[in-house]
């Protein structure tokens, strides 16, 4: 009797201990439209949940009594915590205020939206783009200003720590694209081709990313078109290089934006005295297209862009006062499109599709190139929301390409062509673990037609929650890439090329400021090298490192309405590649490279200022046909960008930037003849370049402006 009632008795309390408290809501922006993704939980404990497309969260708590607070937090959103004291459930609706970017504030991105958050990649916005002194619309511009990245002179395209421009990666709504820069000739300086204020944000990701991604040895830069529909509004721009046109109608749950460019420097090398002669100004004329279908429970989104640019110069080179006379046209087209639908709270279903064609005809003195060049990419990936602690995805994607390459002297072309096809499956979780940390593990599979072998790359994250401001984490990963197409017609590839990347970080915020820091070490492998003189000669015993860390400092409350940031990036980078069958350190690899910048927002005058500086340490150049190994140092880069910004009224604007302030003539890099002798000098086409240019946007919300950040 006695063991029958302490049985009843300890079910009885057990119960008690049992008992079972219902957290509820829902979450609502100031336009009272759901939000979804806010990570809800219950401050210090494990207790929580996502709010799902509805704005709609629901939690247990096993307790007798609630004394905490409730936390909500979301990346676009300002937290909210709300002191619960309760024996019973609990239901509340909350109104979530979007984050103020003072100036256009850089912040870094994560992945995970829940509670313990893991630093992946550095995103910025379009203000951002448009506000850096140094970078007037380009997006690779100011992605020269953050840690691990690099932006030489004489090419402009995005190398990341210690890699080529090839080994970068760049993609929109996830789908690659394989001619993201404008056409060049020569050593005309690239730009992005990409109109920023058509993405909702962009990622940058010096290396260690998601398995969702591949073939790119060093790291991606990711560009999303924004999901909500936009709202009707015209975008008028002129300038002293040209002008363009932009104009969006919304219906319905529908919406159509398209943007029309054109640029031509006939007038502005006609009054800036150039460093060539110009017989064809470059002149290029483009046009974006977005539309947008909200369906139910998901939505379509329809990316495409072309373009058609042309120029032709004579320069002359020195010392060797070579004559060089260089020309090209090239037309460009790329769509992009998603098709998202969740088919639960925690179920959904991404579908894009990708696909771009390049015609490309570049002549310098008598020889002559043709590229014409398509690329097919499909890709699909399902995501699925286990719990308030696990997420997983997986997915698979194709791509296909062809090139069509003519080269050589004229009258004398050879043509030849070439195919390829890839095909890659990843998965990838995410949890959250007890006392502090996540972990994300992931792995992908590699197939190119090219190569007889698969490949497999595993990826993973270990991120630790010191406290409230700090975490340290620390990712592996294994990257692979294949040859591009145009080196794939020469040689048979054997294996992929490889590089290992081991990463530490340690990110400290607070007060709308943040230390970032990390350590960085790439092991590579199977590079190409090829015999001096016989460039059919290939094989993979080709080997590197690339090692350094990198500080990132941001600061956007100590002084009002002024906004600064400081990147320092150190690298010690050798290889064994192509020429080279001993350790050099690559030339396209600057040491120390330190970027300032700065803006200020004058209330008064509704004015901003923006100023940039960026040094780089002197890279190295080889004359490869000496018998000694001769080096060449280019100059050391001081480079000061200011900006002005002023708001006329609430939608006209005035704007002003002016590159290398300071005037100074760098020798951006060295060009070797085949019969050697002294190389020859490549500077910039100008010793400045000054932009002046007028943006209006027309609608009938007089708040719509594309400049409302600053």
């Amino acid at each position: 009797m006695k063991a029958l009632l302490s049985l009843l008795l300890l079910l009885f309390f057990g119960e008690l201990q049992a008992q079972k408290i219902t957290l509820s809501g829902t979450v609502f922006d100031v336009k009272n439209k759901p939000i979804e993704n806010v990570n809800v939980y219950l401050k210090d404990s494990f207790e929580g949940v996502l709010s799902d497309a509805n704005g709609h969260f629901s939690f247990v708590v096993e307790d007798t009594l609630i004394n905490d607070v409730l936390v909500l937090i979301h990346h676009d959103f300002e937290d909210i915590e709300e002191v619960i004291v309760t024996r019973e459930s609990y239901h509340k609706d909350f109104v979530m205020l979007e984050k103020e970017g003072l100036l256009g504030e850089i912040i870094i991105k994560t992945k995970s939206k829940r509670k313990r958050e893991r630093v992946e990649s550095i995103d910025f916005s379009a203000m951002d783009v448009v506000s850096t002194a140094g970078s007037p619309g380009n997006i690779v511009g100011v992605i020269g200003t953050m840690p691990g990245a690099q932006v030489n002179g004489e090419d402009g395209r995005l190398m990341i720590r210690g890699g080529k421009a090839d080994e970068s990666g760049i993609y929109v709504n996830g789908i690659r694209v394989f001619e993201p820069y404008t056409a060049t000739v020569g050593n005309v300086p690239v730009r992005s081709k990409f109109n920023p204020f058509l993405f909702k944000g962009m990622s940058f990701l010096a290396g260690g990313y998601s398995a969702e991604f591949g073939e790119a040895l060093s790291g991606v830069l990711q560009l999303d078109t924004a999901d909500d529909i936009d709202a009707s509004r015209k975008d008028v721009s002129i300038s002293i290089l040209g002008g363009s046109f932009g104009q969006t109608h919304q219906w319905g749950k529908n919406s159509l934006s398209y943007h029309l460019n054109y640029l031509n420097l006939g007038a502005y090398t006609a009054l800036v005295k150039q460093r060539y002669d110009s017989q064809k100004p470059f002149s290029t004329a483009s046009a974006e297209v977005v539309f947008k279908r909200e369906l139910k429970e998901g939505g379509y989104k329809l990316y495409t862009a072309i373009d058609y640019s042309s120029m032709a110069y004579r320069q002359e080179m020195l010392p060797s006062q070579q004559v060089d006379t260089l020309a090209l046209q090239s037309m460009n087209v790329y769509l992009n499109s998603l098709y998202f639908k969740r088919f639960s709270p925690y179920l959904r279903l991404d579908v894009g599709t990708g696909v771009g064609y390049v015609d490309y005809t570049g002549d310098k003195n008598e020889r002559h190139i043709g590229k014409e060049r398509w690329d097919l990419s499909q890709k699909i990936k399902m995501s699925y929301q286990w719990n308030g602690n696990l997420r997983s995805f997986i997915g698979a994607d194709v791509q296909l390409a062809q090139l069509d390459l003519t080269k050589g002297m004229r009258r004398d072309y050879e043509n030849r062509n070439f195919y390829t096809t890839r095909f890659a499956l990843f998965f990838e979780s995410d949890w959250n673990l007890r006392s502090g940390f996540s972990l994300r593990m992931g792995v992908r599979a590699n197939k190119y037609s090219a190569i007889s072998n698969w490949t497999l790359e595993p990826r993973t994250m270990l991120t630790f929650q010191l406290n409230a401001k700090q975490q340290l984490s620390f990712s592996y990963g294994v990257f692979n890439q294949a040859m591009n197409l145009e080196q794939g017609m020469n040689v048979k590839q054997e294996d992929w090329m490889q590089a290992n990347h081991y990463i530490l970080n340690y990110t400290y915020e607070f007060k709308k400021r943040m230390l970032r820091a990390e350590v960085f070490c790439k092991d590579y492998s199977k590079l190409l090298l090829t015999p001096i003189g016989k460039t059919n000669e290939y094989s993979q015993l080709g080997e590197g490192y690339a090692k350094g860390f990198d500080l990132f400092w941001k600061d956007n409350s100590t002084f009002k309405n002024f906004e600064y940031w400081i990147t320092y990036t150190y690298i010690d980078s050798k290889r064994k590649e192509m020429y080279w069958n001993e350790w050099i350190q690559p030339s396209y690899i600057a040491k120390h490279d330190l970027s300032v910048v700065t803006k200020y927002w004058i209330e008064q005058w509704k004015l901003q200022v923006s100023m940039t500086y960026h040094y780089a340490t002197p890279r190295e150049f080889y004359a490869k046909n000496a018998a000694d190994k001769l080096i060449y140092k280019s100059s050391a880069i001081h480079d000061v960008s200011l900006s002005w910004a002023y708001l006329l009224s609430a939608q006209k604007i005035l704007y002003a930037s002016v590159n290398n302030l300071l005037g100074r003539h760098p020798v951006y890099a060295y060009q070797f003849a085949q019969q050697g002798g002294q190389p020859d000098q490549i500077n910039a086409s100008a010793t400045r370049f000054v932009y002046i240019g007028f943006m209006w946007t027309i609608s009938s919300n007089k708040k719509l402006n594309q400049l409302d950040n600053l």
